[in-house]
């Protein structure tokens, strides 16, 4: 009989430990997916869309689910397993909550191609029909140095690649399944401009805008 309290110790905590790993495992398949799609082993919608946001969050879903039975069965040695539990319980409905939220935000369609400027935008190499206005992002009524252009693509993560008197230009490789962006910044004695290119074709929840916003912002503080 001494060996039943120890041998249902032992059970809970195998499922503890199976709840643990099951934690982790969305998470996993999530990198796993970002390195695949960023060395071109699979393309962006199988990387982000199938093995991220279905698969994945699938797996978040049935690891909170596991979890939570853990804790009811862990109920009767709460004193040893309680807390483990609870502890799992809780990471797993932040990682099953993270995917719900980053699923629903990423699936918001919008702008790929934004300017300051709609009657002459900033030229970018490669791209291809007209850009639009991203509201609430005006163009900077006033001649920026180009120091101050430079530093505002580096703060928004751009690799320079062009640095002029009147632009400057970057490329932007995000880490997050390759999803890049292009962004140049054109100085004219009156204002300046700012063009951002998103080199994929997949809805980002406006994230185009928002680093276009980065930059206005980034350029109109400090001297």
């Amino acid at each position: 009989m001494a060996s039943g309290p120890r041998s249902r110790v032992k059970t809970g905590m195998g499922k503890v430990r199976i709840a643990a790993g099951l934690a982790v495992l969305a998470p996993l398949m999530t990198f796993i997916a970002v390195l695949l799609t960023r060395n071109g082993i699979v393309s962006l919608d199988t990387g982000l869309d199938l093995l991220t946001i279905q698969i994945a969050q699938i797996v978040s879903w049935v690891a909170l689910g596991f979890a939570l039975l853990s804790l009811v069965l862990a109920l009767p040695q709460f004193g040893r397993l309680g807390l483990v539990s609870i502890a799992i319980v809780v990471i797993c409905a932040a990682v099953a909550g993270a995917f719900f939220v980053q699923s629903r935000t990423i699936a918001l369609a919008g702008p790929m191609d934004v300017s300051t400027d709609l009657t002459e935008p900033p030229a970018v190499p490669g791209a291809t029909g007209a850009p639009v206005a991203c509201e609430g992002v005006p163009a900077v009524l006033t001649q920026v140095a180009p120091a101050k252009a430079t530093e505002a693509l580096q703060a928004a993560g751009f690799s320079v690649t062009e640095s002029q008197l009147f632009r400057s230009r970057g490329v932007r490789d995000g880490f997050w399944f390759g999803m890049g962006h292009e962004a140049v910044v054109r100085i004219r004695p009156d204002r300046t401009d700012v063009r951002v290119v998103a080199r994929y074709d997949h809805t980002d929840g406006g994230a185009t805008c928002k680093i276009a916003a980065r930059l206005v912002a980034a350029l109109q503080t400090g001297p």
